[in-house]
């Protein structure tokens, strides 16, 4: 008995040594709620400590997790994969020298052939991959179906049959579409990126970007006039804007109380709390409508809701690069599509598919299918929230905001993103462009 009590103390005594001789990978995160923290708890945390005997991944959740990366990773600590909010806060920290570069983990994991090249190209920085992108989104029109299909409403394509949809919708005490920025002023942002996109036009877009000339062009001015027109219409929330979020509007969807919710695809991660059992296949994503006659449609505006980087303190690079490549797999986009869509859009050539999906994953596997179809072919614009550099982008969630208003006019606007841009793009703070096909 006395050997055998000593054989099975002396197996959990190796089995704890190994325990601790893995060594940690830590990620910070955005303060998810505690059902998506779950999913991701499922769905790759385990997963990948269950996958080698090495490495353990290890996350922490806070509300203000850009300030904090940003702070610890420049002050040479921080964690070993470096969370942003997107490619265009990328630059800073590459000039600062405290990212790792990519491109060796890119080739050795194959993340060029199986990944959407104008996406990853989003992170090709200053001669080098400074991160990696796992959240390809485009700005489109949400709606509710049953509503829809209750009013007699078509989902709209053009200019005139929305504002014919959201006008009747108004006349019936309805919202003629909500969204707003309560506690996110760059929402803003999302507008701005849909009539410039949808107005001005991938072609003149990219010209723009890529020469800093043009932003006092015509069609640059009517589409910032054109969002005031909506905002002032109250097609954009109403008198409710500044006093509703993403939660609150698509809560409101779900009461039949708007038939359509503008915002980038990454709205379906809310819609899993209201849009549930007999009604989950109600809420659904359409490209924005054809707002300008002589542009194409559909035009998806590409975007990257967020990136992750390797600290180049990191002392298990390897590690955090295994992480990295378990997120840009196949499985792990199919089983995020089930519990967490929307975020978690992987810019896969191949993103998978599932015939007897239901509900909000079908609906968004419809949406990846489409917005992967467009990058491919290189049919897309771009979201300035990813494109703009951060002093840029706030010239287009601050200001259009006080153009809406009646405070500055939108020729004052452009004016001053055109001198920012310029200033911006002198410091090498502007990233390298995918060019369209349009």
């Amino acid at each position: 008995m006395w050997k055998v009590a000593v054989a099975a103390a002396s197996v959990l005594i190796a089995v704890s040594s190994n325990a601790l001789a893995r060594e940690p990978v830590t990620l910070w995160f955005w303060g998810a709620p505690p059902n998506l923290q779950e999913a991701f708890q499922k769905v790759l945390v385990e997963p990948f400590n269950a996958s080698q005997d090495q490495y353990e991944l290890q996350m922490d959740y806070n509300n203000d997790v850009d300030n904090n990366v940003r702070v610890s990773v420049l002050a040479g600590e921080g964690p070993d994969l470096v969370y942003t909010s997107g490619p265009s806060y990328i630059a800073p920290l590459a000039k600062a020298g405290v990212l790792e570069p990519l491109e060796g983990y890119a080739e050795k994991f194959g993340w060029n052939d199986k990944l959407l090249n104008p996406v990853l190209d989003t992170c090709q920085q200053l001669g080098h991959l400074y991160c990696m992108p796992p959240s390809l989104i485009s700005d489109g029109m949400f709606y509710n179906k049953a509503l829809l299909e209750e009013k007699g409403w078509a989902v709209p394509k053009t200019l005139e049959e929305v504002e014919t949809v959201m006008k009747a919708a108004q006349a019936e005490g309805l919202y003629a579409s909500v969204t707003g920025n309560k506690g996110w002023q760059p929402v803003n942002e999302n507008y701005a990126s849909i009539f410039i996109n949808n107005i001005v036009g991938p072609t003149k877009f990219y010209d723009i970007l890529s020469t800093g000339k043009g932003w006092d062009s015509p069609e640059m001015q009517k589409a910032i006039e054109e969002s005031a027109r909506w905002f002032k219409a109250g097609y954009l929330g109403g008198k409710d804007y500044f006093s509703l979020n993403f939660d609150e509007s698509i809560s409101l969807v779900s009461q039949k109380k708007s038939p359509f919710f503008f915002a980038p695809s990454i709205g379906f991660q809310w819609a899993t709390n209201y849009f549930k059992d007999a009604t989950a296949g109600d809420f659904a994503f359409a490209p924005v409508p054809q707002l300008d006659a002589s542009q194409p449609y559909p035009i998806y505006d590409m975007g990257v809701a967020f990136t992750l980087s390797i600290n180049a303190n990191s002392k298990v690079k390897d590690g955090a690069a295994l992480v990295l490549d378990r997120i840009f797999s196949a499985e792990f986009a199919a089983e995020m599509a089930k519990v967490w869509p929307g975020y978690w859009g992987i810019p896969l050539k191949q993103f998978p598919s599932d015939p007897a999906a239901t509900g909000l994953t079908k609906s968004f596997l419809e949406a990846m299918a489409a917005m992967t179809t467009a990058v491919d072919k290189g049919t897309f614009g771009f979201k300035i929230g990813t494109f703009f550099p951060p002093a840029t982008s706030q010239v287009m969630f601050e200001d259009i905001e006080s153009v809406w208003l009646d405070k500055m006019s939108a020729a004052d606007m452009l004016k001053k993103a055109a001198t920012t841009y310029a200033d911006e793009k002198a410091q090498g703070l502007v990233q390298e462009l995918p060019k369209p096909s349009l």
